[in-house]
């Protein structure tokens, strides 16, 4: 189960390389919309809030996705 939630993180990240990326951060209201509606999915997750070092390692990796992407997350 563990291992498969991590699994889920590093596909969290290749989502949004995949839909994103090539954006070059002329993001559309649709595309922050969905950005904030996936990682709502995966911060309400009962995966990821019963477990605490699954926690900290989400918070790690919309982290990441906040560096890679800041205009995108910046506000919905």
């Amino acid at each position: 189960m563990k291992e498969n939630t991590i699994k889920k993180l590093g596909w969290l990240i290749e989502e949004f390389n995949f839909l994103f990326k090539f954006k070059n951060q002329k993001y559309h209201q649709y595309d922050k919309t969905l950005a904030n509606q996936i990682i709502a999915c995966f911060s309400n997750s009962p995966d990821f809030t019963n477990d605490e070092k699954l926690k900290e390692m989400l918070i790690n990796t919309l982290k990441t996705l906040e560096v890679l992407y800041p205009m995108l997350l910046k506000s919905a």
